[in-house]
């Protein structure tokens, strides 16, 4: 008895660093597709920025989606204990699988979606009555929902503030002031929850204010030049979007291996949740941003240059929107897909400037890859599960 959990304890530490660099090397195409694609900052520092904030994202805000996918998705108490470590660990081998199929054939998709569809495929062999229905439709929907609330909120958006971003006249102002609100949506968001909603609100509005105070000193000491200081706010800006981005997506994906896993630990090490999760964010956030940087670059051409001719403009709406529609569901305990927020408001942005400007047989590829997640990873989860119990 004592080998086998080793031997399960091991394989889900396997599983888990597998579908966390996966996940990373998928999904950074999210973070960093739409400024790299505007040609205001390069691939690699776009990464190295990214692998950093990950981390923090998913200490910060990844244990409400952690608690989700550990005890959301499937009533863990009507499942013998045996069984729910096998099902946690081949929903993690199911997600993995299917992410490097999608990286491979370079098109994003929601890792959280993934895991999702391998513990509901266990749990339905288990016993289907397990699986909480209810809470899934919920989150199904909410998720879905996604891409066309952030395309509408990226293509309003995008036709009020284009003008003002495009302009030499006005996009250092208009660059500021989007700095501003996105950060201190974020900051709200990453605090509201520890210093409730008044405190909350005053340190965002603080903390933003500082951000902007700073963001324009480090310019107007750098360069005299207009043009030259147009080019150094995009840059600042740039790099700012992709840290709030991270934080985002760190938030909503930390919980992808720490929640399946949470329930394998806290059995075989007979460890207290609360006690196990922060080092499972943590050790969930570093394989993120392992997979980011050695091969995050894979799927960023896709949402970047091949999806939609990407300009100043559209990148900084796509950002807004997408880290808004995000950290929103991420708040309430949604595994929130950033692949579906940032290619809706990719697509959003993209429409309001016409719809020849969007690359319709990309979109279709795309959507037709997430049409396949749900029931190929059920699939996989199902016969993996049948294969170990079968052996075991």
């Amino acid at each position: 008895m004592l080998e086998t959990n080793v031997i399960l304890l091991t394989c889900s530490l396997a599983a888990a660093v597998f579908l966390a660099w996966s996940a990373g090397s998928n999904n950074a195409a999210n973070i960093v597709a739409a400024v790299v694609g505007a040609r205001t900052i390069k691939l690699n520092k776009a990464l190295l920025i990214t692998s950093v904030f990950v981390v923090l994202g998913s200490l910060m805000l990844g244990s409400s989606v952690a608690w989700v996918l550990s005890a959301g998705i499937v009533d863990v108490g009507s499942i013998p204990t045996s069984s729910l470590i096998v099902g946690m660990l081949v929903a993690m081998l199911a997600a993995g699988s299917w992410v490097l199929t999608a990286s491979l054939l370079k098109v994003p998709v929601s890792v959280n979606e993934t895991v999702l569809a391998g513990i509901i495929g266990f749990g339905i062999l288990v016993d289907p009555s397990s699986v909480m229905w209810g809470q899934v439709i919920i989150i199904y929907v909410l998720r879905f929902s996604t891409v066309p609330l952030s395309g509408l909120i990226s293509f309003l958006i995008k036709k009020f503030l284009a003008d003002y971003l495009e302009d030499p006249e006005t996009t250092s102002s208009a660059t500021l002031l989007s700095l501003f609100l996105i950060s201190a949506f974020t900051t709200y968001l990453t605090v509201s929850k520890l210093l409730g909603v008044v405190l909350g609100l005053l340190t965002a509005l603080v903390l933003s204010t500082s951000l902007l105070v700073v963001s324009k000193v480090y310019v107007d000491e750098k360069s005299i030049d207009r043009y030259e200081r147009i080019y150094l706010y995009r840059n600042v800006f740039s790099v700012l979007i992709i840290a709030l981005m991270s934080l985002a997506y760190g938030a909503s994906n930390a919980g992808i291996t720490a929640g399946p896993l949470l329930k394998i630990v806290t059995s075989e090490l007979r460890l207290a949740n609360e006690s196990a999760l922060p080092a499972l964010l943590a050790f969930s956030g570093l394989l993120i941003s392992l997979g980011i940087i050695s091969w995050g670059r894979r799927v960023v051409g896709t949402l970047g240059e091949e999806l939609a001719t990407l300009n100043y403009s559209t990148a900084v709406v796509t950002y807004f929107s997408a880290s808004l529609t995000t950290l929103v569901l991420a708040e309430l305990g949604v595994p929130a897909a950033t692949t579906m927020a940032v290619t809706g408001s990719i697509i959003g942005a993209s429409l309001a400037e016409g719809y020849s400007a969007v690359n319709m047989r990309v979109v279709r590829k795309i959507l037709t890859m997430w049409a396949l997640t749900t029931p190929a990873c059920v699939t996989i989860s199902c016969v993996l599960y049948w294969l170990i119990m079968l052996v075991t």
